[in-house]
């Protein structure tokens, strides 16, 4: 019977990990100095020197401490995947644990890129009942919507496996061990974070969650939502030890504040020296941190921040780029557009939000010499709106993401329109600088929607065979949602900024004529705000009518989950983000625009219509109803919607695509 008056703390490392280790170990004894503490090091391989160094640090603490190396036969475990790189397959013996410690009841596992920074007892004592362990919410793998991936549920705990109070009396009762091994031959192939999604979907509802102060990730270093921690941990694959690089979580410190406690101290002069010629080659190198990419996002909007207007590519830049891409690797920059500046300001105008620098360079004479100071290693444009590239004199890569290429004739067709002429922000110098980019060999072209390839050659003058990646925008998807079962209202909606290309009066016309049905109008006016308010206002009166003003969020998530269906009235549109939510949510799509062929596929599409549009309001009418009035076709094409969007939209599959493409740009 273990002495719960002991505390068992398990690590798993090999003899290249020791100095990391042992860094670990004497954080643990230091901050647990009442404690009697037994430490089990489980390796293939150990050094006699290694082993020595750690047996003299132990010994320092007194006697009550014991240390012990076991030496794991795992060739079996060698056979297992391995697919983040700073990781070997040592990470797999914690899985063992409950069979390599037959005397113990109970054993703390702790990886080895961490530091306690304060005493265990509490979470040593920590009640175990019913369950086979106890470890904190990964926060990272809840932002990014991973868990469906491995068979979870939004709802389920799925802990970071850095930190793990392991029942090890229930586990081999089980023959969990077993179970877990199993888990991992058969499913490790599908699994991105290997040993820990195995631990995660083999023991699902049998985990105890504990206080995020018992696992410090660098998620919640970022957040700054856990206040006090007790454990820190340096997951991801910049360390605090790193030479080349520099690690980015704000307690960094107190690994050097315990390792100078260790007989690998002398690493620190290593470090500091490094560190200075990192920071020598910053100064000369004009500012940049070799740690990260650099990436200059180069947008005119950013949905809203900034005084800047509320539009699909403000939406993107700010809710998925900026959102979802930065990482230890790669930090982004928002860089507006510098029109609105004196030609002689001197100075970049810099707004932080959320997390992100949001820039509006300095004016065109010193635009050329602010770049060149940044020294950004990439700039990914969404379609590019404005012309700073143009003083862009190093050769940088360039991400060009296609969302609306507009050739002249897309011009023509929304001159149609004469309630309200759409301005034309026609650009030809614009295009010009792409075409002389591209021509360069900095360009490299990606696409949301095949369909958009031949008008962005024709618009920037491309070879016909210029070669453009598929990279669809991405969607963050609800997997809990149910499109078979869930009984949506006979709500319709109409979402965007309320401008003429939009066409709004069209929606209200319909609205008008189907008063059976709510019709919500989401969105706001921005551009010629005074004209466009002047045509929608005799619109006020129509009961079923709502118009809503700028909604987004859950809010906005709320009125597509319940709505039957979105009208789109435009005269020009790409491929919207709007039709993607719509989509997700099984929501169908009635328009006179087909991208993709995504209309016809999960809606009704009605053929073109220019002009104000006023004599095709019935196409409209009797699609709403065909969809409203079948409701075995309604559900049909919207399940087939879901499973279209889980399939080529979802975030995961966007961050995967775009972060390798930064990196081999980069990197070439």
């Amino acid at each position: 019977m273990q002495n719960q008056q002991r505390i068992a703390i398990a690590f798993t490392v090999n003899d290249s990990y020791a100095q990391h280790c042992c860094v670990a170990m004497v954080s643990a004894l230091e901050n647990n100095k009442s404690e009697q503490l037994d430490i089990y090091i489980f390796t293939d391989y150990f050094s006699e020197e290694n082993r020595q160094l750690f047996e003299q640090t132990v010994k320092r603490y007194g006697d009550k401490q014991r240390l012990t190396f076991v030496t794991v036969e795992d060739s079996a475990l060698k056979k297992l995947r391995l697919n983040i790189g700073y990781i070997t397959h040592h990470t797999y013996y914690r899985l063992l644990l409950p069979e390599l410690l037959p005397e113990l009841d109970r054993v703390l596992y702790l990886d080895s890129d961490l530091v306690v920074d304060g005493p265990l007892r509490q979470l040593w004592e920590t009640p175990l009942d019913g369950y086979y362990g106890a470890g904190v919410k990964d926060t990272w793998i809840d932002r990014k919507n991973y868990k469906f991936q491995v068979g979870m549920h939004r709802e389920d705990l799925y802990i970071n496996a850095g930190v793990i109070l392991m029942n090890l009396y229930l586990m081999r009762k089980d023959g969990i061990a077993d179970l877990l091994m199993k888990t991992a031959v058969e499913k490790g192939q599908l699994f991105e974070y290997q040993d820990q999604d195995v631990i995660n979907t083999t023991l699902k509802g049998r985990i105890r969650p504990l206080p995020g102060i018992y696992n410090y990730a660098a998620t919640d270093d970022k957040l700054g939502t856990v206040k006090a921690p007790v454990i820190i941990h340096y997951n991801g694959d910049v360390k605090p030890w790193a030479l080349k690089r520099r690690c980015h979580n704000t307690k960094t410190s107190r690994y050097f504040t315990y390792l100078r406690l260790t007989p690998y101290r002398k690493f620190l002069s290593t470090y500091i020296k490094c560190h200075i010629v990192r920071a020598l080659k910053k100064i000369v190198g004009g500012g940049s941190d070799p740690s990260r990419i650099r990436v200059a996002l180069v947008i005119d909007e950013y949905f809203g921040a900034c005084g800047t207007a509320y539009g699909g590519y403000g939406f993107l830049a700010r809710n998925y780029i900026a959102r979802y891409l930065p990482d230890t690797n790669i930090s982004i920059d928002v860089l507006l557009s510098n029109y609105s500046r004196r030609k002689f300001a001197f100075h970049a105008r810099c707004e932080k939000v959320e997390g992100r620098n949001v820039i509006t360079p300095p004016g065109r004479f010193f635009a050329k010499r602010w770049l060149k100071r940044k020294n950004y290693d990439l700039y990914l444009t969404i379609e590019l709106t404005h012309n700073l590239l143009k003083y862009e004199r190093r050769n940088k890569p360039i991400i060009h993401w296609i969302q609306d290429p507009r050739p002249w004739s897309e011009w023509q067709e929304i001159h149609t329109v004469k309630l309200f002429p759409e301005k034309s922000y026609w650009d030809s110098g614009l295009y010009d600088t792409v075409h002389k980019l591209y021509n360069k060999g900095q360009v490299t072209f990606v696409s949301q929607g095949y369909f958009l390839n031949d008008k962005a050659r024709q618009l920037y003058r491309l070879p016909y065979d210029a070669p453009i990646a598929y990279m669809p925008n991405p969607i963050d998807i609800d997997y809990e949602f149910d499109p078979l079962h869930y009984q949506k209202k006979n709500h319709i909606l109409f979402i965007g900024r309320i401008e003429s290309v939009k066409r709004g009066w069209l929606f209200c016309e319909i609205a008008r004529q189907m008063p059976q049905y709510e019709f919500f109008m989401l969105g706001q006016t921005y551009w010629e705000k005074s004209e466009n308010e002047k045509v929608m206002a005799g619109y006020h009166d129509i009961p079923n009518l709502h118009f809503t003003g700028h909604v987004e969020g859950e809010e906005k998530m709320k009125y597509i989950r319940e709505a039957k269906i979105l009208v789109n009235t435009s005269i020009h549109e790409a491929l919207p983000i709007t039709f993607l939510e719509a989509l997700a949510y099984g929501t169908l799509l009635v328009s006179c625009r087909n991208p993709e062929d995504l209309t016809s596929k999960f809606g009704r599409y009605v053929g073109p219509v220019l002009g104000d549009g006023f004599d095709k309001v019935p196409l409209f009418v009797d699609a709403i109803e065909e969809l409203i009035n079948d409701e075995e076709l309604r559900r049909e094409l919207s399940c087939k919607a879901v499973e279209y969007i889980r399939e080529v939209h979802p975030v995961h599959k966007f961050q995967r695509d775009m972060k390798t493409l930064i990196h081999k740009l980069v990197h070439k």
